[in-house]
């Protein structure tokens, strides 16, 4: 596993949308990390499941260990399902069939 450190600078409560926006900073040793990586850090720092969680965007600056992270944490499983865009669940099972 890669060594991260994970700093929440901004939290902002979106209850129309049952969520509730994440901005970080990430710092990393090695490549910058995958989205299911920082899934599960935000998951163990924030205390939510992980099914809830989803990374928006990771920007990193060219050369420097460190990126800003957007993400969002939903209240149910449900809402996530309804707004979320699903093209990276599709992308996702095409790479997952083509390793097979």
């Amino acid at each position: 596993m890669i060594s991260m450190q994970f700093n929440v600078t901004n939290k902002k409560e979106e209850p129309l949308l049952s969520r509730t926006m994440v901005r970080a900073t990430l710092e990393f040793d090695k490549a910058t990390p995958s989205y299911a990586e920082v899934a599960a850090l935000l998951a163990s720092q924030l205390k939510a499941d992980e099914k809830l969680i989803a990374i928006r965007h990771i920007y990193n600056s060219f050369g420097a260990r460190k990126a800003d992270v957007i993400a969002y944490v939903y209240s149910d499983e449900a809402k996530k399902q309804l707004i979320e865009p699903k093209l990276k669940e599709k992308k996702n099972k095409a790479a997952a069939e083509k390793k097979e």
